[in-house]
């Protein structure tokens, strides 16, 4: 299990109470943890979007910092993929729209959930860098559409205002 895994697993209970810190950036669905391994001192700092739709918080995106690099994924409460397609690791193909621009698509893989399973609802993306530079220059909003395979598809819309903040406070990964 790689160390964002386990953070994502355990909600970041691998660090003491005094290194981490969230904050929810206000008038925005946007939230921070600035948060610093107290073993090696490395940034693992957390954003989470919430979708614009989900009264209840459990559609978001979050990006964390693992190893330097900043990754990016999607959970939501609905059902992403199927059994079937979870034992063949076949995971649907996300294609997104930064504001008004035009779409592009994103190639997905598996998130593991606190079991080590690979969740249903949940999705990593094979490029995180796209993902957070879309999220990162989007002047008020990314929209995903996964097209669920054998199922229909789902659209979910993150309003970004917030984003460029909580970047900054998490600093550089």
């Amino acid at each position: 299990m790689t160390l964002y895994r386990a953070l994502v697993a355990l909600g970041l209970g691998v660090m003491s109470a005094s290194s981490v810190v969230a904050i929810q950036i206000p008038g925005t669905r946007v939230s921070y943890f600035a948060a610093i391994d107290t073993v090696n001192r490395d940034n693992r700092g957390l954003i989470k979007v919430f979708e614009v739709n989900d009264t209840g918080g459990q559609t978001l995106m979050e990006f964390v910092c693992d190893l330097g690099v900043m990754r990016a994924s999607f959970r939501g409460k609905n059902v992403l993929l199927s059994e079937s397609s979870r034992e063949v690791g076949l995971f649907p193909l996300v294609v997104y729209q930064v504001d008004e621009q035009q779409l592009k698509s994103l190639r997905t893989a598996g998130l593991k959930d606190g079991d080590g399973q690979i969740s249903l609802q949940g999705l990593a993306f094979e490029n995180n860098a796209v993902v957070v530079a879309a999220f990162k220059n989007a002047a008020s909003r990314v929209r995903l559409t996964v097209s669920r395979l054998g199922m229909t598809e789902l659209t979910f819309v993150f309003d970004t205002r917030g984003f460029q903040q909580a970047l900054t406070k998490i600093k550089p990964c």
